[in-house]
């Protein structure tokens, strides 16, 4: 069973010898890496071209993009495994036996069109911190993904079929993976593993944990996708962004603001069971 992994990269060139070196350091050896670079400034070009250089199995595929899912986009054509998953240049595997233990569980349940396992944040400098729990919530499990998408996604891996059979959310640039995952989860059976195979990287740069209103947006475009234009969920989180919107152009006390508005959607998210949208 082979596997593809797309790395999407752009100016990460401190994290992204540690992000290649947790691949190809990776004790299960039947696998490729496609690159796709979207322009970068710093060295990540030079890193990049040294593993193609001296590893076949890591290929640049792509040098210009219109943002993360459509350089995403661009590598998989280029795929040829039979398992994809995605990770970003930031982010790394926690294990040389990640790659065995998801080609274990596909062999195991042959049945699933995807699996997830779980992963632990770590710092710059590449220190685990906590192990990721996105079912905190008592009731949580997957008959809630329709109202929360709750996916760890560089632990998250697909069949072919599932990625040809879904369509790409190539027009988003905060959420498509949690678009595309729904998605999945509509048409294909998952798997849920507890053993923590990718470290999401905490930096401060992090595009997912900032408050911005154009995610939120795009959430709330995510909330029509699935319930209609008119619901209630996609009014309510058009309103969450118009109001972040505004706190945006306040400066440092914003951005106190924007923090406290995350926190108080997201705790009436939690009260609610997720029957409001959470940020």
């Amino acid at each position: 069973m082979k596997l593809t992994i797309v790395v999407p990269s752009f100016n990460y060139a401190q994290f992204l010898d540690a992000c290649l070196t947790s691949i190809q350091q990776q004790n299960y050896t039947n696998f490729e890496v496609l690159i796709a670079d979207g322009g970068s400034t710093d060295k990540s070009i030079e890193i990049i071209q040294s593993y193609c250089e001296t590893d076949s199995r890591f290929k640049l595929v792509s040098t210009e993009d219109n943002g993360q899912a459509d350089a995403i986009q661009k590598a998989f054509v280029h795929a040829t495994g039979e398992v994809f998953g995605f990770l970003n240049a930031d982010d790394t595997y926690l294990a040389k036996d990640s790659f065995a233990e998801i080609v274990r569980a596909f062999e195991q349940y042959n049945d699933i069109g995807l699996v997830s396992f779980g992963g632990y944040y770590i710092d710059a400098q590449g220190k685990w911190i906590k192990p990721i729990n996105y079912r905190y919530h008592p009731f949580d499990g997957f008959h809630l993904m329709k109202y929360r998408t709750a996916v760890l996604q560089p632990a998250t891996f697909w069949k072919r079929e599932v990625y040809n059979g879904t369509t790409w959310p190539a027009k988003f640039n905060f959420v498509f993976d949690v678009v595309f995952f729904y998605r999945a989860f509509q048409q294909y059976s998952w798997l849920e593993m507890t053993k923590p195979i990718a470290g999401y990287r905490l930096h401060g740069e992090n595009k997912s944990m900032f408050v911005k209103s154009s995610r939120i947006t795009e959430l709330a475009s995510f909330e029509e996708l699935k319930f209609g234009q008119k619901s209630l969920r996609a009014k309510y989180l058009k309103g969450i962004a118009k109001l972040a919107a505004v706190f945006e152009h306040w400066g440092k006390k914003g951005q106190i603001l924007n923090y406290w508005l995350y926190t108080v959607v997201n705790g009436v998210a939690f009260i609610s069971c997720y029957r409001l949208p959470s940020i």
